[in-house]
């Protein structure tokens, strides 16, 4: 079957008003059932992709690579402030991340501690047979801790 440029660039129109992030394109507020933050972000495995939203002033979402470790959820970002996600989070930390249907309001940390980018290496490579961690080990990159908004 094949889709007239008209055609693809009305369907990449429908798709970027929905709000939602398609694959690799960014959308905007993310929907779900709002949910306190867990104690414990193991049940996360599971997921393969969650939604990151940024900048709450005006809504960025992407779909993205976090794991649990321990009672920690870490996302990373091997190109470092190059990501628009990663220069949201500089410039205001609170977050909301979408697990399946649920929703959390959370604060994005960077962590500069080598033992927990270690301990995020270890975990993205063991949940995606597909990441190369070496990217990862790179100066660019970065590590977020997501962790409960303070009051």
């Amino acid at each position: 079957m094949k889709f007239s440029r008209i055609t693809l660039a009305g369907l990449l129109l429908l798709g970027l008003g929905c709000g939602e992030p398609m694959m690799m394109l960014p959308g905007g507020a993310l929907s779900g059932t709002l949910e306190p933050p867990p104690s414990d972000w193991k049940f996360s495995d599971a997921t393969k992709v969650v939604q990151l939203e940024t900048r709450p002033d005006d809504p960025y979402s992407v779909n993205i690579w976090g794991v649990a470790v321990g009672h920690r959820f870490l996302i990373g970002s091997g190109s470092g402030m190059e990501n628009a996600w990663a220069r949201h989070i500089d410039a205001d930390p609170n977050v909301r991340l979408r697990v399946g249907t649920s929703l959390y309001e959370l604060r994005a940390v960077m962590s500069k501690d080598p033992t927990d980018r270690e301990r995020f290496l270890e975990a993205v490579t063991k949940k995606y047979d597909e990441f190369d961690p070496e990217e990862e080990r790179s100066s660019e990159s970065v590590i977020y801790q997501l962790e409960p908004r303070r009051s």
